[in-house]
């Protein structure tokens, strides 16, 4: 007479207290696993906080979410695109022609409105051109850290903040520039 495994059919408070059984079943990993069931083992390592080794290049490999549930929230990621890359190096950029027109058109009879670059500009023009850089450069890693974070509970991630800002540059320099060709002959 075959002996027949009865145990699935138990339920689990007869298998843990009255049989002295795991509550749990062990898997065979021969048989598919259901539809739905976890299949990760483990620890969340999200759990945790990134160690130091988490700044270097080729550590972590998270570039994006990957669960439909994480979709709506802000999470952290490892690796940046190198578009992001060039959005930042462009806005440095942007921000250092912007210093040095802005030197152009003061020196044609311009004034500087921001208060504190008018400051900046009375110290001299390096430290100008240094501040403003500095201001730019000191910035733009907090939009990368938190560029998937959504700004006031609304749906436009900081990340988006990129191109607008780099439109706002290019907007800022062709004025700019049109000034130049009025007042210095550009």
């Amino acid at each position: 007479m075959p002996k027949h495994n009865l145990r699935p059919f138990i339920p689990t408070i007869v298998r843990t207290r009255i049989m002295n059984l795991p509550a749990e079943l062990p898997v065979d990993p021969s048989q598919p696993a259901a539809p739905g069931a976890e299949k990760r083992s483990g620890a969340d390592r999200r759990r945790s906080p990134t160690g130091l080794s988490g700044c270097l290049p080729l550590a972590g490999r998270r570039k994006a979410q990957r669960r439909a549930e994480e979709h709506r929230q802000p999470y952290f990621v490892d690796r940046f695109s190198p578009m992001l890359l060039a959005l930042v190096l462009m806005l440095l950029l942007a921000s250092l022609i912007d210093a040095i027109l802005t030197i152009r058109l003061i020196q044609a009879g311009g004034t500087e409105i921001n208060p504190l670059m008018d400051h900046l500009l009375s110290l001299g023009v390096l430290p100008f051109i240094l501040g403003k850089y500095a201001l730019t450069a000191i910035g733009l890693p907090l939009l990368v850290v938190f560029k998937n974070f959504y700004l006031f509970g609304t749906r436009f991630r900081v990340g988006y903040l990129f191109p607008v800002l780099l439109a706002m540059y290019g907007l800022l320099i062709g004025y700019q520039l049109v000034l130049m060709h009025r007042y210095v002959g550009f």
